[in-house]
């Protein structure tokens, strides 16, 4: 939030209408993690437009060294998934991966429905190390997988890992039919 506004304060003078499309975004965000703070699910569509929002702030901090795609099929936008997960897969991208390479690098999110899966793949410029995976301490894996365990048991799956020696892959599996332990979450 701090490097999204000080972008924004950056652009009010050399572009003032951008900056004012980047206050949108912001709002846009604190909107959203205000709307779904006691949510345990979003629809797919909501959650990509929220990261949508982030990468075009984001965008303003890295300009040219950032680039991104997103393909949402329109048959998975309706989909619940648990609040900010692709968006918190997506800043880790970007903090672990893209923000540590002097040319910055591409990101991209695809979420399509295959056998009434609903697959979820970011992937971003950058290199995982198993040490630093290791030695981690954050918490967005973590509690990636906590989450998607809490809501869809054997169902649900999160597996990070290099494809090549220039990008990192983080796959989120999640059944289509929706929480598979209702019963645990409703204590």
């Amino acid at each position: 939030m701090f490097n999204a506004l000080n972008s924004i304060r950056a652009l009010i003078e050399e572009d003032p209408s951008s900056a004012k499309i980047a206050v949108t975004k912001l709002s846009n965000i604190l909107r959203y993690s205000l709307r779904i703070e006691k949510s345990e699910t979003v629809t797919l569509e909501d959650e990509m437009q929220t990261v949508v929002d982030y990468l075009d702030l984001e965008k303003i901090r890295f300009e040219e060294r950032l680039n991104y795609d997103i393909k949402t099929d329109s048959k998975a936008a309706k989909t619940e998934i648990p609040p900010m997960m692709v968006q918190t897969l997506v800043e880790n991208g970007i903090k672990h991966g893209i923000s540590k390479r002097t040319k910055g690098g591409n990101i991209s999110v695809n979420s399509f429905i295959e056998d009434s899966k609903l697959h979820i793949l970011i992937s971003n410029t950058g290199h995982l190390s198993e040490e630093d995976l290791k030695n981690a301490t954050g918490f967005g894996i973590q509690n990636t997988r906590h989450r998607l365990s809490l809501l869809y048991g054997e169902f649900g799956s999160f597996n990070i890992q290099n494809t090549t020696k220039t990008e990192v892959l983080a796959e989120v599996i999640i059944p289509t039919g929706g929480k598979i332990n209702e019963s645990f979450n409703s204590r």
